[in-house]
């Protein structure tokens, strides 16, 4: 029924559906971090210098000394068909601890429902197969560091190196591991009948445990390492005399292991029910961290570093660089929740989130010449106080726009929030108009709809948005009290020209409609911001 009041309907036992927690997901957490390294630095001749050292580090996954985690033993990689007809394959639902997998919870997993009939039973065990932790402690993560610094003269300065360096997970898709043992159950009346429900009895606590079909669960690798970056770099610096220092330089880093989420229960493309191309029916989506990712960097910079007489200090800088991996962050921005296709990891290398292959900045710092000991007014006392110590500067920046990719329905049936579905590109169409406005960025006519069975061919993140160019702004001035103590007033402008910067268009085609229907009015439209409006700060800072 709809309409009325909802609160007053359940009073009347005359609601649409009830539901309740028979099982909360909770925890309670603990696990040790701790590192060890040893660093020298010897001065081989004396213009060479060599800087070596070697770090270990080991982080604990987290034990739930509650013994509410639960996590998946899968059997095998996802598999390419639907229904896996061998029951020793499928996965095993494994809670931490020993005894019965349902102690202390008032429910039983009754497994998912095809075509309104219960699936397969699920597999649970508490047998301590997957250790306290359900996950593996990774003792691997060693991280040697070496560079060199080469100064032919007092003009020249060379520098290189090479390091590893680990990135330990942030623990929060751990957390999500004890969900699973959250149970929800309810009852949905007829309403075409006399009313039988209220609120003092929706729920038979005589009929519990109650029976839970499976939804979404969570799960980890067992065997998820520690993710990694090689950073290796070569750098040049000249100076060009009194003040003047011009550098260039290569960065390199090949990123390993990168975590990210998949489904591994992901159905085949199709149009049919979840449970028929799914396989494993007794279950629905499995979101998976794992730890298989990979990635890139790689850059050249320039740098110009000035100081102009007593009073100008100024820095330019410019980078090029690339950045390209199969998966920029667990749980990433708008349509990177989750690769599109499962069993195509290699269709969704392409552009990192964060790739800006062109930035340049550029940076002043200006002294007044007004007060004690300067050009002009060299005066001490009040005169001094008020026109003395002042500092101006700016910082400007110019780079290209975010990557963006672009986002349909879920045509290929995944049923997993956010589908991660891409549009179909159509080849030899610029994608963005030649004279685009924040009411129409985008081309629609360069793209179509995902068809109903099938994934969208988009590369990922192949949009850009628009190019960013915004100028910050700053007054300090100090004021002397004696020899050790003085305050600082600073005054500090961001986005100073007010100038509207425009964030990315949106990228979701907004329906279902196959061509030639169009897109959603709002296809390709910008309506927001990268910054914010005009922001002035004042500060006050004592030093002594």
């Amino acid at each position: 029924m709809s309409g009325g009041y909802s609160g007053a309907d359940f009073l009347l036992g005359n609601f649409f559906r009830a539901d309740i927690a028979v099982a909360l997901a909770q925890g309670d957490f603990r696990n040790n971090e701790w590192a060890g390294y040893l660093d020298d630095t010897w001065k081989v001749l004396p213009h060479v210098t060599v800087t070596a050292s070697l770090r270990w580090e080991v982080a604990q996954p987290l034990q739930d000394v509650s013994g509410h985690s639960v996590n998946f033993q899968l059997r095998q990689p996802l598999p390419n068909i639907a229904n896996e007809p061998d029951p020793s394959k499928h996965p095993v639902y494994v809670r931490t601890g020993t005894g019965s997998f349902y102690d202390g919870l008032d429910f039983r997993y009754t497994g998912a429902v095809a075509n309104g009939a219960l699936a397969s039973q699920v597999q649970v065990t508490r047998d301590g197969r997957l250790g306290d932790r359900l996950i593996k402690t990774d003792f691997n993560n060693f991280a040697p560091r070496l560079g060199i610094a080469y100064s032919p003269s007092d003009k020249w300065s060379i520098r290189t190196g090479f390091g590893i360096f680990f990135s330990q997970e942030s623990k929060n898709s751990i957390f999500d591991l004890n969900r699973g043992l959250g149970g929800r159950t309810g009852v949905t009346p007829d309403q075409r009948a006399k009313p039988i429900y209220g609120y003092t009895n929706f729920l038979n606590l005589a009929a519990l445990p109650a029976g839970v079909t499976t939804s979404l669960t969570w799960g980890a690798d067992y065997n998820m390492a520690t993710t990694y970056t090689m950073n290796y770099l070569f750098n040049v610096q000249r100076s060009l005399g009194n003040g003047s220092t011009l550098e260039f330089g290569y960065n390199g880093s090949p990123s390993r292991k990168l975590a990210r989420l998949s489904n591994e229960n992901a159905p085949l493309p199709g149009v049919t029910a979840f449970a028929l191309r799914a396989p494993y029916p007794e279950w629905l989506g499995i979101q998976y961290v794992q730890s298989d990712g990979v990635g890139s960097y790689n850059s050249f910079t320039t740098k110009l570093s000035q100081r102009v007489g007593k009073n100008l200090t100024t820095l330019f800088s410019y980078t090029w660089s690339k950045a390209l991996d199969d998966a920029s962050a667990i749980r990433g921005p708008g349509n990177e929740f989750a690769p599109q296709d499962m069993r195509c990891r290699s269709c969704d290398h392409g552009y990192s989130t964060f790739n800006i292959p062109n930035r340049f900045v550029a940076s002043i710092l200006y002294s007044l010449s007004f007060g004690k000991r300067k050009t002009y007014l060299d005066h001490g006392g009040i005169l001094n106080q008020i026109v003395g110590g002042w500092q101006v500067s700016t910082i400007a920046t110019a780079q290209n726009g975010n990557a963006l990719d672009t986002t349909s329905w879920d045509s290929a049936g995944t049923s997993f929030v956010p589908a991660s579905t891409r549009l179909n590109c159509s080849a030899g169409v610029n994608p963005i108009l030649a004279n685009h406005t924040a009411d129409a960025y985008l081309n629609s006519a360069a793209f179509s709809n995902s068809i109903a069975g099938q994934y969208g061919n988009c590369a990922r993140n192949n949009l850009r948005g628009p190019r960013q160019v915004n100028f910050d702004f700053s007054t300090i001035k100090d004021f002397r009290i004696t020899e050790k103590h003085a305050l600082q007033f600073r005054m500090e402008m961001f986005n100073a020209p007010n100038h509207v910067e425009l964030g990315s268009p949106n990228a979701n085609w907004g329906n279902q409609n196959a061509a030639p229907a169009g897109p959603a009015s709002s296809f390709g439209q910008i309506r927001g911001t990268v910054t914010t409006m005009r922001q002035i700060q004042f500060a006050l800072k004592y030093n002594f």
